[in-house]
């Protein structure tokens, strides 16, 4: 009897428990739904600089580096021998065509000028007297004829004569500049040897090798960018003054000559010289920064931002002049491309955009 009734109340004791136990762990259910919510990670927002697509003019032009020369420039030579007697010209002087610039000692030409000039009055007093004999038949028709070939070589004689003299004196060829004096009074000049070195400075000229494709578009009198690196604040006019007809096969490339325009003397021949010549121009192109460029291994690529979040697009690229690319298919304009924190983004990433002037340091360079 005392055993029924102690199970009845241990009975009576779950039953009035389980209430109890079923509310604790509702309880604990309904305090741990808002924990967890809590600890879910949210969408990590990236700041990114944008650029909006413009429409523009834009011009292809390839740039090079070469090393001024002249187009007309000598080393001018003594056609005799002899021993410089004055100097006429120095480094840096111009001279006129003509102009003497060394004397050399023409005592031994002089001598040898009068010589044959007293045998060739010889012969003509000879030819005379022969003429007359031979209209009355007192002379054989060779010994005349003799005498006419002697008269004719010995004024052959003089004009040598007087061309080796006249050659005792080194003149420019042509109105230019001294670059070099090699010879010193007294010295011992021997035939063809060098005395000067002299360039016009007045015809300039610089050669580019340039790609076969922007060749095809470069035309003579074609207006070129020419900077000296010497004369940094100065500038030049220059055009194109020829392009080579056939194409290099080894390197592609075709050769150019740009005319630069030295009126003003500053310039000199051997200047390091910077060209940028244009070959070809594009009205209303796609325009962009080239810092929104992805290059990957097959294609290049620019994100685009729409509806704020990261969209990868490929791309195909035109002329590049400065920071502006031209974009030939791919994108619109009026479209929103990132140019700076490329590297943090992802398709599909959620972004949030900034301008230039509204970029915060935090904010990566790619």
């Amino acid at each position: 009897m005392k055993t029924s009734v102690f199970a009845s109340l241990l009975l009576l004791s779950a039953a009035a428990a389980t209430p109890l136990l079923t509310g604790c762990a509702g309880k604990a259910e309904a305090q741990s739904k808002p924990v967890a919510e809590a600890e879910k990670p949210k969408a990590e927002v990236i700041p990114v600089e944008v650029a909006t697509v413009a429409q523009g003019d834009i011009s292809a032009s390839y740039a090079g580096t070469a090393t001024l020369e002249a187009e007309r420039e000598a080393k001018v030579v003594s056609e005799i021998g002899g021993v410089v007697l004055s100097l006429g010209a120095e480094e840096g002087q111009f001279v006129r065509k003509g102009q003497v610039l060394a004397k050399l000692d023409a005592e031994r030409h002089s001598v040898l000028l009068r010589q044959a000039e007293a045998e060739l009055e010889r012969l003509k007093h000879q030819d005379a007297r022969n003429e007359n004999l031979f209209q009355r038949q007192l002379i054989a028709r060779n010994a005349y004829e003799q005498n006419k070939s002697d008269l004719a070589t010995r004024k052959a004689e003089v004009d040598m004569a007087r061309l080796s003299l006249s050659k005792c004196a080194v003149v420019a060829p042509f109105d230019g500049v001294i670059t070099r004096r090699w010879v010193k009074q007294g010295q011992l000049l021997k035939m063809n040897e060098v005395a000067f070195e002299m360039a016009d400075f007045r015809e300039l000229k610089a050669r580019l090798r340039v790609p076969e494709r922007a060749s095809a578009a470069l035309k003579p009198g074609q207006l070129v960018s020419y900077r000296a690196d010497a004369l940094p604040e100065q500038t030049f006019a220059a055009e194109v003054e020829r392009v080579s007809p056939v194409v290099d096969a080894a390197s592609g490339t075709v050769d150019i000559v740009v005319a630069v325009d030295n009126s003003s003397g500053k310039l000199r021949p051997g200047l390091f010289s910077r060209l940028d010549v244009t070959y070809d121009n594009v009205a209303a192109a796609i325009l962009i920064p080239k810092t929104a460029l992805l290059s990957g291994d097959r294609d290049t690529s620019v994100y685009v931002i729409r509806d704020n979040k990261a969209q990868r697009v490929t791309v195909n690229l035109g002329y590049e002049a400065g920071n502006k690319v031209q974009v030939l298919q791919g994108l619109s304009p009026g479209a929103d491309v990132v140019v700076a924190g490329q590297s943090a983004l992802s398709e599909g990433a959620e972004v949030q955009t900034l301008r230039a002037a509204e970029v915060p340091e935090t904010v990566a360079k790619r």
